[in-house]
């Protein structure tokens, strides 16, 4: 009897060594994995983060290539009308607000898209504010492309009250394309 209860008290203490192997084994690989996840989810928010830095990049340089050619193409008209003695000192002045806005745009724009680019994914605490400074920057930018439109239309509008007959299609497609 002493020996089978021997025998028992050694196999337990032989199976929970064993036992503890498996366990360190067992925790090891949970950390392995969660270390893993950990990497996963930096690499999805810094590539998150990236490629809406690069879609906002290519929609403002959009933005600014399309309004700079219709500034360019009005700014053609208002020499031609000069050049028939014509006043356009207001719409110059609107034309020039709309400039001035369209560039402090482009500066807040890459202002944005560069702030979106500087976000440190492997510092999850401080990710969230700097997103959403980033996201301020953009939605900013966004609201100085709107006003710089705004501005072309008024202007736009101004401009039909001076000559009719000068511009009669090319104002239909300026303001279609705002």
């Amino acid at each position: 009897m002493k020996k089978i209860l021997m025998i028992l008290v050694l196999f337990g203490i032989f199976a929970s060594g064993v036992r503890a192997e498996g366990m360190n084994e067992l925790r090891e690989k949970r950390q392995e994995q969660i270390e893993n996840r950990v990497e996963n989810r930096q690499e999805l928010r810094n590539r998150v983060a990236e490629n809406h830095a690069n879609r906002l990049e290519r929609r403002f340089k959009f933005y600014f290539e399309r309004m700079s050619k219709i500034i360019d193409k009005f700014q053609q008209r208002l020499e031609y009308l000069k050049e028939q003695e014509k006043d356009v000192t207001k719409v110059q002045t609107k034309l020039d607000a709309a400039k001035a806005k369209l560039n402090e745009a482009q500066a807040k724009g890459e202002e944005a898209v560069t702030a979106f680019r500087m976000i440190d994914p492997t510092k999850w605490s401080e990710q969230k504010t700097q997103i959403m400074a980033a996201r301020d920057l953009a939605t900013a930018a966004r609201t100085l492309y709107l006003e710089a439109k705004e501005l072309l239309k008024t202007a736009l509008a101004e401009l039909k009250t001076i000559s009719k007959p000068a511009l009669p299609a090319a104002s239909a497609a300026v303001n279609n394309s705002l």
